[in-house]
């Protein structure tokens, strides 16, 4: 029986209900006799859910719970990777896409997905560590991350993850790329890149089977490197991502490493981390496996996501 539990929620995440879901949570915890403690993120802060868990791991929480979003459930993976002691994770997916629920199968029932917090089963997540920063899902650079800074979040509310295509299109004609040298377990990669995905389960913001043989335990960043393209051929790279089918997209370079080292020509080139703004190039990437401890039902030990 799980005893110290602290809930943490975004506010301002997906159609902004967390604060009701996590009052849920709690009459549910009452009900199991557990101690809970409740920290709501400040809405002008990013780093709140990260400092909450980081308090919850500094005084030996038994499981801390996300309610929101991948960029809430990633800056609590944050705050919990860097001790010797990490509480279980528990998710209630209240974002707009909640990419990693879907890859655990964690119910987007929100009633279903609270009993998951006593019945679910402990399942393994890789944690990617990018210099002083940690990864639970993907990694951007190029039109995926440009994109992204020009989506909102009443965009995402009402288009989700195609709101990221309508935008990623029209960058797309602007031919931006980026000229980048990367090292991985097997060699270097040098050339001009229009997009670079780096992910770390089979689905990436919501378009499902990106890559059918990532799991969320494996062991690996999962590389996908799309060269600097013809406006043409801008327009045939879209169906492949939508479609799931990013490794057939023509000249794609894909690999799977342990260790990922990735330098530019322009030092101010900004990742994305889980969608939010993050780590400035040179990044020096390496997986975390088995880091962090998610509760989600038993089917994903036998299908392993």
């Amino acid at each position: 029986m799980v005893k110290k539990v602290m809930i943490i929620f975004n506010p301002s995440s997906g159609k902004s209900q967390s604060k009701k879901i996590a009052q849920q949570v709690q009459d549910y915890l009452e009900e199991q006799d557990s101690a809970y403690q409740v920290k709501q993120m400040g809405t002008k802060s990013e780093t709140d859910a990260t400092k909450f868990a980081k308090e919850a791991a500094e005084n030996k929480f038994d499981l801390v719970v996300s309610i929101g979003g991948d960029g809430t459930i990633s800056d609590v993976v944050s705050g919990l990777s860097p001790f010797e002691h990490r509480p279980k994770l528990g998710i209630i997916p209240a974002g707009t896409v909640n990419n990693l629920a879907r890859v655990l199968q964690i119910p987007l029932d929100i009633p279903a997905a609270i009993e998951n917090l006593v019945t679910g089963d402990l399942t393994p997540l890789d944690v990617g560590q990018v210099n002083d920063s940690y990864m639970i899902s993907t990694l951007t650079l190029g039109v995926l991350a440009d994109a992204a800074l020009e989506v909102s979040q009443q965009e995402k509310q009402k288009f989700g993850p195609f709101a990221f295509v309508f935008k990623g299109s029209k960058i797309l004609v602007q031919h931006k790329h980026y000229h980048l040298k990367i090292q991985h377990d097997e060699g270097k990669w040098r050339g001009s890149a229009q997009l670079l995905l780096v992910t770390m389960t089979n689905s990436a913001g919501g378009f499902p089977y990106l890559d059918p043989d990532a799991a969320v335990d494996d062991g690996y960043f999962h590389v996908f490197i799309v060269p600097e393209l013809s406006f043409s051929g801008s327009l045939r790279f879209l169906p492949y991502f939508i479609s799931g089918k990013a490794k057939k997209i023509p000249d794609v370079t894909y690999f799977k490493t342990k260790k990922l080292t990735i330098e530019g020509a322009k030092k101010e080139i900004r990742s994305r981390i889980d969608g939010d703004p993050s780590e400035k190039l040179p990044l020096n990437m390496q997986v975390l496996e088995g880091h962090i401890q998610v509760l989600a039902p038993y089917l994903n030990k036998r299908s392993q996501c």
